[in-house]
């Protein structure tokens, strides 16, 4: 005999199965033709340390964005890992050959001054792009707030 619940529970497992499936095709990079002119980003530095930084200070820096592909390069969006952190790109659209700067700026005092806002920090910046190859790159930024 066929219960109710066992049916539910067949459909469940096959909805499942099939958004595991489509996830998986989801995140696997499409295959890109060595041949095809594509937007490429290279950024520099992809790691900073600014070394020991008393605390309430501000540090920035500016990373450069470049374009060494063949297609324009569209910058989606640049998200940080904390609200301590943020990080506005010059331009959102880079022709090929060119650069843009990215400005992070990095505030100590954003933690609060309890233990979790002083030590060793590490903060990521991303960025998301139209480049097929790499379509999210990091940077991570490093301190020791005193």
């Amino acid at each position: 005999m066929f219960y109710k619940w066992q049916f539910w529970l067949i459909v469940a497992l096959i909805i499942l199965g099939s958004l595991s499936v489509y996830g998986y095709f989801k995140a696997i990079p499409p295959v890109i033709d060595k041949n095809q002119a594509i937007p490429k980003i290279e950024i520099t530095p992809t790691f900073f340390d600014f070394g020991k930084l008393d605390f309430g200070k501000i540090a920035e820096k500016i990373f450069i964005v470049k374009n060494i592909g063949q297609q324009v390069l569209e910058i989606k969006r640049v998200t940080t890992s904390c609200s301590c952190t943020s990080a506005q790109v010059s331009k959102e659209t880079i022709n090929p050959g060119e650069e843009a700067e990215l400005q992070v700026r990095y505030d100590t005092a954003a933690m609060g001054s309890g233990s979790h806002g002083k030590g060793q920090q590490d903060r990521i910046i991303y960025i998301k792009s139209s480049d097929p190859t790499r379509p999210q790159v990091e940077i991570i930024i490093s301190s020791f707030v005193k």
